[in-house]
């Protein structure tokens, strides 16, 4: 009985014959993959493929030659291109001396020969996600590696052009480097397909109108605190943003009210907070920190800005930083202190 269920479990399966799948219809406008710059792509399917052990083709592959590497030199490329698999599983079955790795080998290649220019490829290299389309052509290696050509060239973005970092994708797609073997097929395809399109879930969408609303309301209640409260928020934001404060909050010093340090970089940052301020007032705390020495940079805040300072184009550089109630309830928000300020403001 158990090896019954071996033979099964090892049998070449029809779903691995690629040439049978469905194509998804192209995006409106598209007439070829390929020619994807802006344009939403439409796979048929996603298979994630190693390049080379360790890595070791690389960077090769995405920066150089624009191709897909396969290794499995032991493989008859003549029957790989003829299609006769049961014969290339025999092969490397009499290798392996193990018909289940034997199998698992085989349709990986099958994968690589039989794919066509719908299947989109992804891999991992350094800390991003690069994808790509390829022509079907197979080129046989004097080393006897397997090559095809990609469609255009190895992306790292998504069709925006925002980069595909790993640190923000789900581990459920970026486990896939932990995969023993080769190529295999990406199991979460819409969340691929959609992380590559620009397009966020409904349940992401619902999370980010979400998260605008309370911020919205925070920004409202922020501008309702106490002048002594706000100067509090302002100093927690800080410290949670992992700066030391080492000065006095709310001290003698007429430039600045907190003094702070970073603990990594040994940088100092002077903080104005002002409960009203208006243009004049912010380009008069522009000049005076150019005289102070020993800070490496000025953040102005303000509770209530006028709206000469709202609606102004300032020209801020890098060492001088405006921070207004939007952008104060986003970092109260990021931080947790929601809750804080609703309790003071309530």
């Amino acid at each position: 009985m158990k090896k019954e269920r071996e033979n099964k479990h090892d049998e070449l399966k029809p779903e691995y014959d690629l040439k049978n799948l469905k194509v998804r219809k192209f995006g409106a406008g598209r007439k070829k993959f390929g020619d994807f710059s802006f344009e939403p792509i439409r796979p048929s399917q996603a298979l994630y493929i190693k390049l080379g052990q360790g890595g070791a083709w690389e960077s090769q592959c995405i920066n150089e030659t624009q191709t897909l590497r396969l290794g499995y030199q032991e493989a008859s490329h003549q029957l790989c291109l003829k299609g006769d698999w049961v014969a290339v599983q025999q092969e490397l079955k009499a290798i392996r001396k193990d018909i289940g790795a034997a199998t698992r080998d085989t349709n990986q290649i099958r994968f690589f020969y039989e794919s066509d220019e719908t299947v989109l490829w992804v891999t991992f290299f350094g800390d991003l996600l690069y994808w790509c389309f390829s022509k079907p052509e197979i080129a046989l290696l004097t080393d006897q590696w397997k090559t095809r050509p990609v469609l255009g060239q190895w992306r790292s973005t998504d069709v925006s052009g925002q980069l595909l970092q790993k640190n923000q994708l789900s581990g459920k797609l970026t486990s896939m480097e932990g995969f023993r073997g080769t190529i295999c097929s990406v199991k979460e395809f819409d969340y691929l397909v959609n992380k590559i399109n620009g397009k966020l879930s409904v349940e992401t969408q619902e999370a980010v109108k979400a998260l605008a609303i309370l911020e919205q309301k925070i920004e409202t209640l922020i501008r309702s605190l106490h002048w002594k409260d706000f100067e509090i928020l302002v100093d927690l934001i800080f410290r949670q943003a992992g700066w030391q404060r080492v000065g006095v909050l709310g001290g003698t010093e007429k430039t600045i009210d907190l003094d702070l340090l970073s603990p990594i970089t040994s940088e100092r940052y002077a903080v104005q907070i002002k409960s009203r301020a208006g243009r004049p007032e912010f380009e008069a705390y522009q000049r005076r920190f150019t005289d102070m020495q020993g800070y490496n940079c000025l953040y102005f805040v303000v509770h209530t800005p006028s709206n000469d300072l709202m609606a102004a184009e300032l020209k801020l550089s890098d060492e001088i930083k405006l921070l207004l109630p939007d952008k104060i309830a986003h970092l109260a928000v990021m931080y947790g202190l929601a809750d804080w300020v609703n309790a003071r403001a309530s």
